[in-house]
């Protein structure tokens, strides 16, 4: 059995981006997603390269937190310069052209600032799986650049580790219950500092997953049944 612990949101805050680490140095997490156009993300990059090789990073597609890379007439607020909120970004026609053209803007970021292509691709909110159109925009972008792309893949997709479900006892359980496939299990560990705390409402939950991520009993389940873990 391969499995894929992705933590999502790397350079979402310096204190999220240092937890994610922290789940890697200690923990079972082996991938992360990186917000191209998070002002942590270099540092987040450099920071992974210098001192966590291992770790295998992709590009987290969003269109629902911070600021585009590119001028939008759809997928921006007017009055702030930031993205949409999830809600409002879907009640309004969108332009898909405008997305495929920021994604390719995120993926080329990334490969700007690490010096390659990211590992895989996943998105912010799901939200290429909100719409066929945005689907098609993430697919193309995933042929041209050769990444695995989340749940469309070898690995079964797992996405139930969070909130009050994200406890030792279930992860066990999602790991039992897997045996023998090849699975990615989506994760947002994370330290819970004043930025993150003000901005998320997915922020002292961060602090939990990582301590599951890091629990002794679970590294000792994943040795004693033979559990790979990997990434992309």
């Amino acid at each position: 059995m391969k499995l894929i612990v992705n933590g999502d949101d790397l350079g979402y805050t310096r204190g999220n981006t240092y937890g994610i680490f922290q789940a890697y140095q200690e923990g079972i997490l082996r991938s992360t997603t990186a917000l191209a156009n998070s002002p942590y993300f270099e540092d987040a990059i450099r920071t992974a390269h210098e001192e966590y090789p291992g770790l295998g990073i992709g590009v987290h597609l969003t269109l629902t937190l911070g600021r585009p890379l590119k001028e939008s007439r759809t997928l921006q607020d007017p009055e702030t310069g930031n993205f949409f909120k999830l809600k409002k970004l879907f009640e309004q026609e969108i332009d898909y052209d405008e997305v495929y053209a920021e994604w390719k803007a995120q993926i080329e970021r990334f490969i700007e600032v690490s010096g390659h292509k990211p590992t895989h691709m996943d998105s912010h909110h799901h939200v290429y799986e909100k719409t066929p159109q945005a689907l098609k925009a993430a697919m193309r972008l995933a042929e041209e650049y050769g990444l695995p792309m989340r749940s469309h893949g070898d690995f079964a997709f797992v996405s139930s580790f969070s909130g009050p479900s994200a406890t030792k006892e279930y992860l066990l359980q999602i790991l039992a219950e897997n045996s023998g496939r090849d699975i990615e299990l989506m994760c947002h560990p994370g330290w819970c500092d004043l930025e993150l705390y003000r901005q998320s409402s997915y922020a002292l939950e961060r602090v939990k997953e990582l301590a599951v991520l890091c629990d002794p009993e679970v590294r000792k389940y994943i040795e004693e049944h033979h559990i790979e873990l990997c990434h992309y």
